[in-house]
């Protein structure tokens, strides 16, 4: 089947590939924001690509995240496929969607930080390699509320045993453990944690990033510019959590988190985003995360979850990665580096670096 780059115009087909698997549908606004990153902009590279039949019926999609990338004074870009799906008819077209993608030219590598345990021998087909090599098995969470996961575990074994009687129970609770969140307030964090609002706009984000810049890392850009667009999602449904750990009037590290239930029948979980502090801020990232625990409970997640950790952020975490719960445990982050690519360790990737952002189904179910 032929496979064509997809515009936002292609939405609606889209949508129906989306809903075929239990994902939340981009709208065509969505569509339109993501073609709009500088970074697709600047390359003009395709917005993704679809397969169809000869009448028309979408059978797969992929989509296409370009991701800039700054060391020094160098800026940088790399591929990352999301939002692949194929439906049964179009069995066996994945390989030529991945083929697309990594045919792209002027990338320093290509990765997806989300392969389930089924897809990730697909990856590695592909010259793509479980990275980083010491923790791309690992997905750290902390349980907040039994409850909600107890039904969870329970309407999960009824999918199993009866898919008809889960039905039958869907169709009267349509999205059943539906959280009831409350406002998330700058006066129940503690010490040394302040609500980060419209960073692109305050003097502090700036210092902040270039002082990132400074030591050295291969990092995704979070420059003001391009966290305004980032931020902008249409398709959100719920605000997100922005933090800031603070010396003084200084920015010394960050957290972005977003409400998500991965599928109908799971508990809602706060889903980290982004998650990293300045070499030599003592605190910062300890700091962060009894702040985003007790965003969590504001929020009525059943548990605070990290999907993609690096080394270094893994000692940065301490005694938090010691009592966190090991989820996942196959290789679901994948990379191949191009010739010439900088240092991959020189790169220490948090969940923001890949498609997290924009990809997670969100708590309510809907869009």
């Amino acid at each position: 089947m032929p496979v064509r780059p997809f515009t936002s115009d292609d939405a609606e087909a889209l949508a129906v590939l989306h809903r075929s698997v239990g994902w939340s549908a981009r709208s065509a606004a969505g569509w339109r924001w993501l073609s709009q990153d500088p970074a697709r902009q600047r390359l003009d590279a395709p917005l993704g690509w679809i397969a169809e039949d000869e009448q028309g019926k979408p059978l797969a999609c992929l989509g296409n995240f370009i991701q800039t990338f700054r060391l020094g004074d160098q800026t940088l870009y790399a591929g990352t496929g999301h939002s692949i799906i194929v439906s049964p008819a179009g069995r066996g077209l994945a390989p030529s969607l991945i083929r697309t993608l990594m045919d792209q030219k002027g990338m320093f590598g290509f990765f997806t930080f989300n392969a389930n345990a089924r897809a990730a021998p697909l990856y590695r087909r592909h010259r793509l390699k479980p990275w980083p090599a010491q923790t791309h098995a690992l997905k750290l969470s902390w349980p907040l509320r039994r409850g909600p996961r107890a039904v969870s575990r329970v309407l999960r074994l009824v999918d199993d045993r009866s898919p008809g009687l889960l039905a039958q129970v869907l169709a009267r609770i349509p999205e059943p453990l539906t959280p009831h969140p409350k406002a998330v307030r700058a006066q129940d964090l503690p010490e040394g944690v302040a609500m980060l609002e419209a960073p692109w706009e305050i003097p502090a984000w700036d210092s902040y990033w270039a002082a990132c810049l400074a030591e050295g890392r291969l990092l995704a850009d979070r420059s003001p510019g391009m966290m305004r667009h980032r931020l902008g999602n249409p398709d959100r449904v719920s605000p997100p959590v922005l933090l800031a750990a603070v010396e003084g009037e200084a920015i010394v590290g960050h957290a972005w988190a977003e409400l998500a239930k991965p599928s109908v029948i799971d508990p809602p979980v706060l889903e980290i985003v982004d998650l990293m502090a300045l070499e030599g801020a003592a605190g910062a990232i300890d700091r962060l995360m009894a702040a985003l625990v007790v965003a969590a409970r504001r929020l009525d997640a059943a548990k605070l979850r990290l999907h993609l950790v690096s080394p270094s952020l893994l000692d940065q975490l301490g005694p938090w990665a010691d009592r966190a719960r090991r989820e996942g445990g196959w290789g679901h982050a994948h990379a191949r580096f191009e010739p010439g690519a900088p240092d991959p360790d020189l790169w220490q990737p948090t969940p923001y670096d890949a498609d997290y952002s924009f990809c997670l189904r969100p708590a309510t179910g809907k869009r």
